[in-house]
């Protein structure tokens, strides 16, 4: 089970930097001279390589940290009900680390294979 909701944590993430790299590409488009297309796979290609450098700084870094759900947790409370998103004590999660390299990966591959 923890195998689902740490994909579906990675994919949130992809989908979130997609969002941010969609933003970014139409405030580009509309100030630049190129197209919008062509500012999207810069922007991907941009994005993508940033988080690739933030998953290779490694272990115990202001990346992982912010990365996190539980500074959100502590700061905000728990919201009531029980979420099947939510950790549960010792379970096990994909490593911040990772989640960059895999979020930049799709970025790279999304601006070289799809644009």
């Amino acid at each position: 089970m923890w195998v689902l909701r740490e994909l579906v944590r990675l994919l949130e993430r992809v989908a979130i930097v997609f969002v941010l790299a969609l933003v970014l590409a139409t405030i580009f488009a509309a100030i630049g001279s190129g197209s919008f297309e062509t500012a999207l796979r810069r922007t991907c290609l941009g994005l993508g390589c940033l988080a690739l450098l933030m998953g290779g700084i490694g272990r115990n870094s202001n990346f992982e940290r912010a990365a996190t759900y539980s500074p959100t947790e502590r700061f905000w409370g728990r919201i009531p009900g029980t979420s099947t998103l939510d950790r549960q004590g010792e379970d096990r999660t994909l490593a911040p680390g990772a989640t960059f390299f895999l979020t930049g990966a799709a970025l790279l591959a999304l601006a070289i294979f799809a644009l």
